[in-house]
């Protein structure tokens, strides 16, 4: 994928806010949700980031025994995203509104947008 360098400056926060979602750990759902609500992206376009350019990436974290667990390095993560060559050819069947980790930060980043304070 091609990024302009103002793009990259914007998106690379996302990323690594959105690469915390797929650690062997309990999500931090209210930060990285702060950090989407920042963004000047639109739940759409947040939606495809997270399933076009950084699940394709790490979501393997969350089937190995011994995944990583802390954070994944940044400039690891943000080189084998800008490294794709192109968007998913696949997706699976079902609403993406419906898989992991979306239908859990969606309303979050919603809640956050129209001043409310998410729980969790």
């Amino acid at each position: 994928m091609r990024f302009s360098p103002d793009e990259l400056a914007i998106r690379r926060p996302l990323w690594i806010a959105l690469s915390d979602l797929y650690l062997d750990t309990e999500p931090p759902w209210n930060r990285v949700a702060a950090q989407c609500a920042r963004s000047p992206f639109a739940i759409p376009e947040l939606q495809r980031i997270l399933f076009d350019e950084v699940h394709p990436v790490v979501h393997l974290n969350l089937w190995s025994a011994a995944g990583v667990w802390e954070a994944f390095d940044e400039d690891w993560l943000v080189s084998r995203i800008v490294s794709r060559r192109r968007k998913p050819w696949f997706r699976l069947p079902w609403p993406e509104d419906r898989r992991y980790p979306w239908r859990e930060l969606k309303p979050l980043i919603i809640a956050l947008r129209q001043g409310d304070e998410p729980v969790r």
